[in-house]
């Protein structure tokens, strides 16, 4: 039984799947390939639960910006924040968070504008490393 049929692994499957079917056409290592390892034509059309159907990189590409965009570059600026600020992202951060996407927006997207927004911000001027309880000390 592949793990997409057993009933605990097909929730997540069903929503990740379809990416990976899009993408079909490069091997492990990235490589492009018409064939697959038993020598089959590579079929790298997709449908996802929403009911959108796209085919191979181009059309998840377009899938992506034209109709998640907004989702995407959340979660980017999500997952960027986190980073710069070596924790998870919390409810206080949601207006940093709007003005990051706010900034990418305004300023054609440049990773620049993102990487600006989060260096002015609070939350990042006042982070606090682990040793600093021992260096106030000190």
């Amino acid at each position: 039984m592949a793990a997409s049929e057993a009933a605990r692994c097909s929730k997540c499957h069903v929503r990740i799947d379809p990416l990976g079917f899009a993408l079909e056409s490069f091997d492990p290592i990235g490589r492009r390939r018409d064939k697959d390892l038993a020598n089959r034509p590579i079929d790298s059309r997709a449908s996802l639960a929403d009911g959108a159907k796209f085919d191979g990189l181009p059309g998840l590409r377009d899938y992506l910006l034209n109709v998640r965009g907004d989702a995407v570059l959340r979660q980017f600026c999500r997952k960027l924040l986190g980073y710069a600020l070596g924790r998870g992202v919390q409810l206080s951060d949601e207006l940093l968070l709007t003005e990051m996407q706010q900034q990418l927006k305004k300023n054609e997207y440049r990773f620049s504008a993102a990487v600006e927004t989060i260096v002015r911000s609070r939350q990042f001027r006042e982070i606090r490393g682990k040793d600093s309880q021992f260096a106030e000390a000190e």
